[in-house]
């Protein structure tokens, strides 16, 4: 009896000792290290991702508004615009002076040319035209007519001629000229041979 207790309480120790020396689970480590590693892979693929969609929108953002370009257009020409009632503006006519008439300034009954004789036609009766209207009636018969002015008075009451001597040959021929439209009075061939007109004629009143 003895000898088995004894065995028994020696068995005990050695399967106690069996459980302690049995190796511990191998794979505990490991499966640490796995769920730590993909606890990494994750947060990195978190990461990447955030970064990526941040990024395009960043860029999308930076990108410069299109600016529309301005393109130069044609300006259209005013045209003048016609009204139904305006009427097209006539040509003005213009005036082509009259010719005078070419006188014959040789008289038929004596021949003399009354071209060659120069003429001062003076205003003697303070009529207002009186030499112009005058040198006008002579220069229609042919005269030289080659200054019109004033007398040194308007008391004339009849027209005077005084010629030169060299030219005395014109005065009757003038006379009757001049005796269709004027009163004369008296005339004379006493004119100065170095004076510039050959004949001067002051109008008088009448």
């Amino acid at each position: 009896m003895e000898e088995e207790n004894k065995s028994e309480i020696f068995q005990s120790p050695t399967q106690y000792e069996s459980r302690l020396s049995r190796p511990k689970n191998q794979f505990a480590p490991k499966k640490i290290f796995i769920i730590l590693f993909s606890i990494v892979i994750v947060g990195l693929i978190i990461f990447g991702t955030t970064r990526f969609f941040a990024g395009g929108k960043s860029e999308q953002n930076s990108e410069p508004a299109p600016t529309a370009e301005a393109f130069p257009t044609d300006i259209p020409e005013p045209t003048e615009e016609i009204s139904p009632t305006q009427e097209p503006k006539k040509p003005t006519p213009t005036k082509i002076p009259t010719p005078k008439p070419t006188v014959n300034p040789v008289d038929k009954t004596t021949g003399l040319d009354r071209s060659n004789l120069s003429i001062h036609v003076l205003n003697g009766s303070g009529a207002g035209r009186a030499s112009k209207k005058a040198s006008d009636f002579l220069e229609s018969l042919g005269y030289n007519v080659i200054q019109i002015g004033n007398a040194e008075n308007f008391n004339y009451e009849k027209t005077t001629i005084q010629i030169k001597s060299a030219k005395e040959e014109f005065l009757s021929l003038l006379k009757k000229d001049l005796s269709s439209n004027y009163s004369l009075g008296t005339t004379s061939a006493d004119l100065a041979s170095d004076s510039r007109p050959d004949t001067i004629v002051i109008v008088g009143k009448e």
